[in-house]
């Protein structure tokens, strides 16, 4: 008797057990591929919110326009200094740039046995040829400048979002307040009070 009610308490069981399993593969979510996700996260930038963004989408922003993280932060005094720091290295570039490319070509000249720029006519091969490397290598510096200051760019903005979420509340997990301390040893005599600072972490 209790052996066939054990048996259709088992197929009862499996039969409830895949109905269940159809059920939740045939609810299951659609996968976002890759490309989905970034193009939302694309999108969601240029979304009109007064509200404070998200340290990824600060650096983001930063990354496509120099400054927007740090206008979407409302940090609008770097904006002009972002684009005063790329200005100067662009200044920099072209001015090392020109150079180069005159002792460049009078560095060929001497190699040809003639001098070609008349400025340059009282100056001796060694100082020419040392010229044209140390403009060439103070464009080289500007390129990596704007490279370091590109990033610093959205280090910056990166950090302002963080700081500006950040949690300055008085109620934090660890304090520091001043206490006094007055020591007690095992013979009963008491010692002098000593200030002390107390550190209490809440866990």
């Amino acid at each position: 008797m209790l052996k066939p009610l054990f048996f259709a308490i088992l197929l009862g069981s499996s039969v409830l057990c895949f109905a269940q399993n159809k059920d939740t593969a045939s609810v299951e979510k659609p996968k976002i591929s890759i490309k989905q996700r970034l193009n939302s996260d694309i999108f969601s930038l240029f979304k009109d919110s007064t509200e404070l963004q998200s340290p990824r989408k600060a650096v983001l922003r930063s990354a496509i326009i120099p400054g927007w993280g740090q206008a979407r932060n409302g940090k609008w005094w770097k904006v002009p200094l972002v684009y005063g720091g790329f200005v100067g290295i662009g200044l920099v570039y072209d001015f090392n740039q020109r150079f180069y490319k005159e002792f460049l070509g009078e560095s060929q000249a001497r190699s040809e046995g003639r001098k070609e720029l008349e400025q340059y006519l009282n100056a001796s091969d060694l100082q020419i040829y040392s010229a044209k490397d140390f403009y060439r290598r103070n464009r080289d510096l500007s390129i990596l400048a704007f490279v370091g200051f590109y990033g610093i760019n959205m280090i910056d903005a990166y950090i302002d979002a963080r700081l500006a979420t950040f949690d300055v509340d008085d109620d934090l997990a660890i304090k520091i307040s001043p206490s006094i301390y007055t020591p007690v040893y095992s013979f009963g005599i008491n010692q002098a009070p000593v200030p002390m600072l107390k550190l209490t972490i809440k866990l």
